[in-house]
């Protein structure tokens, strides 16, 4: 994971712990199979509702966030 992936997915943590701040960082793991693309864990107690209006924050973000700089995240809830 390079230095400008660690940055990157710090920021969206911190943005999306602003909007949630329920969520609690877990770690970041590269996926499997797809180069340039990470996910951001997190431990949270949320309903449905919520955890949707979360992916849909996260999802915006992220879309901004590959677009500029090539790289895709996504922030993925462990139940805690």
């Amino acid at each position: 994971m390079t230095q400008k992936a660690k940055e990157l997915a710090r920021q969206l943590y911190d943005e999306t712990k602003e909007h949630f701040p329920e969520i609690v960082f877990s770690s970041i793991q590269p996926h499997p199979e797809q180069a340039r693309r990470f996910w951001i864990k997190v431990h949270a107690s949320m309903d449905e509702d919520r955890r949707t209006e979360m992916r849909e924050f996260v999802a915006d973000r992220a879309t901004d966030i590959l677009i500029a700089n090539g790289y895709s995240f996504a922030v993925m809830v462990e139940r805690s």
